[in-house]
């Protein structure tokens, strides 16, 4: 049972990452003329960390899904 809340967690932090990421992208596309050059920084920077945090857990569900390929064809 702890196996899956972990999971549902972990799948949820990637979700809210990428919603994240979403929204920081339209906002530097759409608002960049409203926004400061300190604002468009901020969210660069934490789009950047975003984007580290998505790429990582995406290589994590990768490993695992490649385990599980590889222990089924045995």
């Amino acid at each position: 049972m702890e196996k899956k809340k972990t999971a549902a967690k972990k799948t949820t932090g990637f979700q809210d990452s990428f919603k994240r990421l979403e929204e920081i992208l339209e906002k530097l596309e759409n608002e960049v003329e409203d926004s400061s050059l300190e604002e468009i920084i901020k969210y660069y920077q934490e789009g950047l960390k975003l984007l580290k945090e998505c790429r990582d857990k995406l290589s994590e569900a990768e490993l695992k899904i490649e385990k599980i390929s590889t222990e089924e064809n045995v």
